[in-house]
């Protein structure tokens, strides 16, 4: 059985029912693992808290982070704490909206992607910060054309975006490659899967082949070139793939996904596999207050890898009764090793232990939305 296939079984067999009998069953779980880690077979415990020095961590964080102007999205440099302010479209500005930013792979060509909340894309550079290019949709629509795009991401090259959208504004997400200026070089999937719930994930690899999930399988494609290869996820039972979200890990070799439990009170949990769907591992799971609380629900959400490979930063969001702030819509940006082991994250001093404190600050950085990291 996979290492977090037990407890996750015992969780989704224990969540499936109401008071007494649930939480016995989550007590009896959790104090098995307790035993698990003290043997030795269970997660490994970090030497020191890995975040309390935001100059040790590479890259720049981009954060919406609420500093400043509302909807204003930041990118920090770790080592200096310096932050700079992304440009606001000319339609966040109207509509006093957030605009979306998806950077490409940490080790690529540092291109970011904006969407506006009208569904615009702009090409920045990263490290400059100058636009260059976009796809406009008005002259699109002027000429019969009406696509919206549920996700872009662009290519290492900063050539190619890859992602889900709708051709002609209906109908399911399509997987699309296409070129900056349009041209179609992927349209959808030989496979059949349910694209509904699969729109997040989709990624690039470092080589410029992309990686996205059909079901419960991952699948290695070339643009132009068709499947390079799939392989099925081992998942524990009791975990959806449906709706996740992919990010692959700046070496290409691993994946980070974001699932949900199939519980009566679901949980979002942090995951990682091998590029071939082997060795799935959970990164982040809950602790002891689900056995006292059946009322949380939490969802870890905007993970990103650092450009090393070496960490990995998200938000945890959701349904906390009882906690000060649980429902502020900017949480902590929590930062955990990728190092084999699993982390207990349970939305109680999760920030003591992982927050992330950008030099000069005292409070742990808190994000509002999008979650990325360049180098």
């Amino acid at each position: 059985m996979h290492e977090g296939e037990g407890w996750l079984a015992m969780a989704h067999d224990g969540l499936l029912n109401t008071g007494r009998r649930a939480r016995l069953a989550l007590r009896s779980m959790l104090a098995t693992v307790v035993v698990w880690m003290a043997m030795g077979a269970g997660p490994a415990v970090a030497a020191e808290p890995p975040t309390t020095l935001s100059s040790r961590l590479p890259g720049k964080l981009l954060v919406e982070s609420g500093r400043g102007r509302a909807f204003d999205t930041h990118l920090i440099e770790l080592a200096s704490g310096r932050s700079q302010i992304l440009p606001r479209s000319p339609a966040g500005e109207a509509q006093s909206s957030a605009d979306v930013w998806r950077p490409g792979q940490p080790g690529g060509s540092g291109t970011l992607v904006r969407t506006d909340p009208i569904g615009n894309l702009a090409f920045f550079d990263g490290r400059s910060l100058r636009e260059d290019g976009g796809i406009a949709l008005q002259p699109l629509r002027e000429r019969g054309l009406d696509p919206k795009f549920r996700s872009a991401v662009p290519s290492p090259d900063g050539r190619l975006l890859a992602g889900y959208w709708w051709p002609n504004g209906d109908g399911k997400p399509r997987l699309f490659v296409i070129t900056r200026g349009l041209k179609l070089i992927d349209n959808g999937s030989p496979l059949r899967y349910p694209s509904d719930g699969a729109t997040q994930a989709i990624d690039w690899l470092p080589d410029g082949r992309y990686v996205y999930l059909a079901g419960d399988t991952l699948v290695v494609a070339r643009p132009g070139g068709g499947i390079v290869s799939q392989g099925r996820l081992a998942l524990p039972r009791g975990v959806d793939p449906e709706g996740a979200r992919l990010k692959a890990s700046p070496d290409g070799r691993h994946v980070l996904l974001t699932m949900d439990t199939r519980t009566r009170v679901p949980l979002g949990l942090l995951f990682t596999a091998r590029i071939d769907g082997s060795e799935v591992k959970l990164l982040t799971e809950p602790g002891g207050r689900l056995a006292r609380d059946n009322d949380v629900r939490l969802s870890m959400q905007g993970a990103t890898w650092s450009p090393d490979g070496r960490w990995i930063a998200f938000v945890v969001r959701g349904v906390n009764p009882g906690v000060a702030g649980a429902y502020s819509a900017c949480q902590p940006v929590l930062v955990v090793p990728f190092d084999g082991a699993s982390h207990v994250i349970d939305g109680v001093g999760d920030e003591e232990r992982y927050g992330l404190r950008v030099r000069g600050e005292s409070t742990p950085l808190k994000a509002c939305g999008t979650v990325g990291w360049l180098p």
